[in-house]
């Protein structure tokens, strides 16, 4: 039995992020938020998000003594990842993975408008009297933002990092 495996795909450097990144990341429904447990286990949540492209930021709104909360005060180093999956062909599944730093924002600091936006996004699923109060803001800024469909690979490096 002779195993042939695909040639090995190269990562794009970009410059700038990629329209279609951005548009996955726009119009994208959930994103996995991955952080680390003590002793560096990985812990990795289902979330609603929202990209706010104007200082290319992401925010997550979860209860402030979940998991995620806990371990992003030890160790502010997370990942996102927001994906499409193609369910006929795998060349065809495409998505973002965002690597930076989480920062924690208490609700009556988190920038109002965005958390307007957030609740249209997902107003179907938290309806109108989630309590946002007793919730967390979850800021992370990327360091680095990578993008793929199929095999195809893009990386995008925060130049303020």
């Amino acid at each position: 039995m002779t195993l042939t495996l695909p040639q090995k795909s190269h990562t794009k450097k970009s410059s700038t992020i990629p329209d279609a990144a951005l548009k996955l990341l726009r119009e994208g429904f959930f994103a996995y938020l991955g952080t680390a447990e003590p002793g560096c286990e990985p812990h990795v949540t289902a979330m609603f998000y929202l990209w706010d492209k104007s200082t290319k930021t992401i925010y997550l709104v979860t209860s402030k003594g979940s998991k995620k909360v806990l371990n992003i005060r030890r160790n502010r180093n997370v990942s996102v990842t927001i994906d499409q999956r193609d369910p006929v062909s795998p060349a065809g599944n495409s998505g973002v993975m965002i690597q930076g730093k989480a920062f924690l924002i208490e609700m009556e600091l988190a920038p109002e408008e965005l958390m307007l936006k957030y609740m249209e996004k997902y107003i179907d699923f938290l309806g109108t009297g989630y309590p946002l109060g007793s919730r967390i803001a979850i800021r992370v800024t990327p360091k680095s933002i990578s993008y793929w469909r199929g095999t195809e690979f893009f990386k995008w490096k925060n130049p303020k990092k």
